[in-house]
């Protein structure tokens, strides 16, 4: 009973994380843009591989990270407009970061799929699933400025889809232990065939739907 009762809980806050996610969407709504045009962070103009913002947003207290882009991939949707990656990054040791997930956007700034990468994607120092999940828990970005609710938006979104962004990672450890088997290492890091290793829906309705039940 008692853990019925605190599935529950999880559940009613979960959807209260939920609701801020619609507040924000509905802002920029209301100013007649969406969430993919506020995350080019006032660019008049989106060109492929740019990080938006410039200089990436930065959580220094909370040791974490995110830009917005777009480059060609063989996995990448036609209705994908660009996506954000998500790090957890030293401040102490600048190059010493590592991805969480990435979440793409459509046109309209509504939110397509998670999917994880390889490590050549982003140059991060590779960490397993155990160690990303930890993260996850505990995620949380937060900045002044323009940029502001869509750090909110981010850290909402982490928060709603932990579950399934543990299994992602999960699944993500699983492929590449199988390249592994097949080729060494660095050659299965290094590999640009494999790119996007793993995704899943990011529908925030859907996941709205899942929680009520």
């Amino acid at each position: 009973m008692r853990a019925k009762v605190n599935n529950v809980m999880s559940n009613v806050a979960l959807l209260e994380t939920a609701t801020r996610l619609a507040h924000i969407q509905l802002f920029y709504a209301n100013q007649g843009t969406n969430l993919a045009r506020a995350a080019m962070a006032g660019s008049d103009t989106f060109e492929e591989m740019r990080h938006y913002p410039s200089h990436d947003v930065v959580d220094q207290a909370a040791g974490t990270r995110f830009y917005y882009h777009a480059h060609r991939s063989r996995r990448m949707p036609d209705t994908e407009h660009g996506h954000f990656h998500l790090f957890v990054y030293n401040e102490k040791q600048p190059d010493n970061y590592y991805h969480l997930a990435a979440l793409a956007l459509d046109a309209r700034g509504q939110p397509l799929r998670w999917f994880t990468t390889n490590r050549w994607v982003t140059g991060e120092r590779w960490q397993n699933a155990t160690r990303i999940e930890r993260e996850l828990s505990r995620f949380q970005i937060q900045t002044r400025g323009r940029m502001a609710p869509v750090a909110n938006w981010l850290t909402g979104m982490v928060q709603l889809f932990s579950p399934q962004l543990a299994n992602l990672v999960r699944r993500r450890d699983a492929v590449m232990a199988r390249h592994f088997a097949k080729q060494d290492l660095e050659t299965v890091f290094e590999d640009r065939y494999l790119d996007v290793i793993t995704e899943c829906p990011a529908s925030l309705p859907k996941r709205i739907l899942q929680l009520g039940r």
